[in-house]
Order: structure tokens, then C-alpha cells, then sequence
């Protein structure tokens, strides 16, 4: 899939947070196999991206709440100043390079690894004080890389 349909895509989601991807789009979307990808999710969040999701170096400026990534998110040299709530992320989560982000979101699940190097998030914290933060928001983390 093209990266500027995803960004358009997640650009559409973050400004009409609540509302449901247009109909028309699922024609154009079934198209470029991503009408699995993006979905509602049977636990109640909302959006849901299957695969691996690479938005190093995109123009995207958040992401929408309650998204559930089944695989790894990769963001780096973003625009992005801060992480959903709710956002779950099956593998790892390499925030490498993200210099605007400077909090962890609320109710942040990562499977495997969260990425932390070149952020302020790195100098910020110890590791122990961002797990105390995951855990106490409802989230989990296995482990964090410096």
C-alpha cells in the first residue's frame, strides 16, 4: 500500500475521531487489500491496522485514539507531538528519533519492545519510572530499549 493513502487515511481518522471510515472508501480500500486492515476491533477500540505499520518520516501529525496495531509501529523524524490513549501495539513500538514526544499516553500495551532512543522520553525517565506510568495507566510493556 502506497504511504500517502495511509497517511491520508489516519490524517482523515485523527480529524473525525468518532466517526466511521466512509463507505466509499472501503471501494477504493478493497482494492489496495486494506479493507482488513483498517476495522473496528472486537474489544471495543477503535481502528485497527493488520501488519506492520512504517510512518517513519511522514507527514502525519497524531494518530487517532483506541488504535490497535496487530504487528509493530514504527514512527521516527514525525510531527507527531504526542501518542494516542488506548494504543496498542502487538510487537514493538520504535518511537527512534521522535524529539517532540515527551509523555506516554494513557493505557499504552506494547507485546514486545518500545523504542526509546533519541527522544526525550530517554532522557526523562528511568526505565523503572516508565513501566510504574504503562502499568499504572492499565497498560503493559515487556521491555524498553535505550
Amino acid at each position: 500500500m502506497e504511504r500517502n493513502t495511509i497517511e491520508k487515511i489516519l490524517n482523515f481518522l485523527d480529524s473525525k475521531e468518532g466517526m466511521k471510515i466512509p463507505n466509499k472508501w472501503f471501494d477504493f480500500i478493497k482494492k489496495i487489500k486494506l479493507a482488513k486492515e483498517i476495522e473496528n476491533h472486537p474489544d471495543g477500540t477503535q481502528y485497527r491496522y493488520e501488519g506492520t505499520l512504517n510512518l517513519i518520516n511522514t507527514n502525519i501529525k497524531k494518530l487517532p485514539n483506541d488504535l490497535y496495531v496487530n504487528g509493530g509501529l514504527y514512527l521516527g523524524g514525525l510531527p507527531i507531538k504526542e501518542l494516542p490513549n488506548n494504543l496498542h501495539v502487538t510487537y514493538e513500538l520504535s518511537l527512534y528519533n521522535c524529539k517532540q514526544i515527551t509523555e506516554l499516553p494513557n493505557n499504552l500495551h506494547v507485546g514486545l519492545n518500545l523504542f526509546i532512543r533519541n527522544t526525550p522520553l530517554a532522557k526523562k525517565y528511568t526505565d523503572e519510572q516508565i513501566y510504574e506510568i504503562i502499568f499504572s495507566t492499565g497498560g503493559q510493556i515487556k521491555g524498553i530499549i535505550r
